[in-house]
């Protein structure tokens, strides 16, 4: 569950299940704070895969920022 999660991912999941999140926890401290709360602990499979989306979503993101980055160069590159 927690394989390709960064802090962001946490802070969401944590943030749209209605809990507060300091800005200074580490990931570390967002698991333990996700895994005894109300929420998780009522759907837990829920919760998993709303975790699992948020990081596709974010992973996705980040591919679709990095072809646009290199569509960008390559326009570039062209009107040299």
């Amino acid at each position: 569950m927690f394989e390709k999660v960064i802090k962001e991912d946490l802070v969401m999941v944590l943030h749209e299940m209605g809990e507060t999140v300091d800005s200074d926890l580490g990931i570390l401290e967002l698991k333990q704070k996700l895994l005894p709360c109300k929420a998780y602990l009522e759907e837990e499979k829920f919760v998993c895969d709303f975790l699992d989306t948020t990081i596709e979503d974010r992973m996705e993101e980040a591919e679709r920022r990095k072809r646009e980055e290199c569509r960008k160069r390559e326009e570039c590159r062209k009107r040299e």
